[in-house]
Formats: C-alpha cells, sequence, structure tokens
C-alpha cells in the first residue's frame, strides 16, 4: 500500500488537508470519500482495508473546520464551501491522479449531504455514488425545537460553539470504536449555530433535488441510527434507474465502523456493489 497527502488552499485561503490510499497497479477506479461531521478522513481504516487489496484507490479530505484542516471548528460560512471543496479536490487531485478511471463518489453522515449536493451540482464524469448514514430529514435524536431554534441563533450568533446534541454511542454498537472515537483529539463534541443550521437547510435541498441523481446510487444505513430519518423516502426520490437500499437490522449510525461481524457484511456489499458498477 502506497499513501500520499498534501494540502489544497480553498479559494478564500482556508488550507485543506487530503489523503491517498493506493493499491498495488493501476486501480479499478477512484473512491472519492467525504467524511462526517466532527470526524477526519482518518477514520474510514476499516473501508480502506476492505477496498484497497480489491483494486480501489481510496481519496478523502478533511473538511474546512475538520481534522488537519483549517477553519473554526465546528463552523462554516456556508454549507456551500463544503461543496465547492470537494469539487476543488476532486478536479486537481483526484481525477488527475487517474484520468480516465472510473470515478466514485462516497459520502458518510454529514459527508453524504455534501456528497448528494455536489452529484446535483457537478454530475458530469461521476460514475456513481454511494452514501451511508444519510436520510432526507433529522432523526430523532435531533429535536424539532433545536432545529427551529439554530435557524434563530444562526442569525444572532452564527459562531458560537455549543454541545452537540448526539452522545458518542450513537456511532456504533463496538465500544473498541466508540472509545477511540471519544479518545481522539481530531474529534470534538461542538457545533457551531451556523453549521447547524446549515446542514438542515442542504439536507432539505439535496433531498429536494434527488431526482436530478441519474448515476447508479447505493444507499446503506442502519435500523437504530437515530441522527437521520427519511431515508428510504431519499431513496425513493432518486432519479436514477440502478438504485439500491440496504437497511441493515439493529446497526447504528457508522455502519462500516460496526461490530466486526456487522462492518463485514457492510463492507462486503459494499465492495461487491462496486465491482458490479466499475
Amino acid at each position: 500500500m502506497q499513501t500520499e497527502s498534501g494540502n489544497l488552499t480553498a479559494g478564500d485561503g482556508c488550507s485543506l488537508f487530503w489523503k491517498a490510499w493506493l493499491p498495488e497497479g493501476k486501480p479499478r477506479a477512484a473512491l472519492h470519500v467525504i467524511h462526517g461531521y466532527a470526524e477526519h478522513i482518518d477514520r474510514y481504516a476499516f473501508l480502506v482495508n476492505q477496498l484497497l487489496p480489491a483494486g480501489y484507490a481510496v481519496f478523502g479530505a478533511d473538511h474546512r473546520g475538520h481534522g488537519r484542516s483549517g477553519g473554526r471548528r465546528g463552523h462554516v460560512s456556508s454549507f456551500q464551501d463544503f461543496i465547492d471543496d470537494e469539487k476543488l479536490f476532486a478536479s486537481t487531485v483526484v481525477r488527475p491522479k487517474f484520468p480516465g478511471l472510473p470515478y466514485v463518489v462516497l459520502g458518510h453522515s454529514m459527508g453524504s449531504l455534501i456528497a448528494m449536493n455536489y452529484v446535483e451540482q457537478f454530475p458530469e464524469g461521476v460514475r456513481a455514488l454511494v452514501l451511508s448514514g444519510t436520510g432526507a430529514r433529522p432523526g430523532p435524536a435531533v429535536p424539532k425545537i433545536l432545529v427551529s431554534l439554530t435557524r434563530i441563533l444562526s442569525k444572532i450568533v452564527p459562531s458560537l460553539h455549543v454541545k452537540s446534541p448526539l452522545p458518542p454511542e450513537f456511532i456504533s454498537r463496538d465500544p473498541e470504536v466508540v472509545r477511540a472515537y471519544v479518545n481522539d483529539p481530531l474529534v470534538y463534541n461542538v457545533i457551531t449555530p451556523r453549521l447547524a443550521e446549515q446542514m438542515n437547510t442542504f439536507q432539505a435541498i439535496g433531498a429536494g433535488n434527488a431526482g436530478r441523481i441519474r448515476v447508479p446510487v447505493l444507499i446503506q444505513v442502519g435500523s437504530l441510527d437515530t441522527s437521520f430519518s427519511g431515508q428510504k423516502d431519499l431513496f425513493d426520490a432518486m432519479g436514477s434507474t440502478d438504485k439500491t437500499f440496504r437497511l441493515y437490522e439493529g446497526l447504528k449510525h457508522e455502519v462500516y465502523n460496526e461490530l466486526p461481524e456487522d462492518r463485514a457484511r457492510v463492507l462486503a456489499d459494499l465492495n461487491a456493489w462496486l465491482d458490479s458498477h466499475v
């Protein structure tokens, strides 16, 4: 295995850290992974360890305000900045590295919202789309009154740090995964009203425009995921005629980081689906 990393500079000067995991020989496809809120791209080791031996090159960047990238933690002025950053990463790093290879986008959690809006806005050259830990609406762990409150606070105190309403145990039933998450110095548990409001706004925009997505789609979600709802509604709204929905009973939010036997099944499903679409 070979790894590469570097930094990009976004249009507003924000530094964006990126990393790539490259297989031996020519890859069968380039997989652009878009990570979730309050985490970073190095948390996808199980996914990398599954797909790299299968011949996939895996790329990912830490979002602004996340991981080793610049910006205020847990904050964004506009969700469109995330989308534009991924477009910059794809056009300057991912796609030029292996021109002509199938290019697949995979987004998890908040990253699924970024990925969905990204493919809706910039569909050119995208072979397929994978979404995990996703949905059309906020889940039961995000009270409706909190969604309404963030709209107000986003205008008054947009960059104020507040504690995330989600406990770390929501991600997985694997205690080792939860422990590593809690102890990871690059993971945090704060969010700003502006980011929360923008996340909810672009979730609605992405779901509302899902009919524009015509590439093959795979959605993988856990039945015990409390951070999103409307997963099947989102799937039904997708415009693709080639789409697959996988609901995993008893799994939580991070289906790729669940208990060993469960994540092995989820990752095998992902691997098989990718193999049949690239």
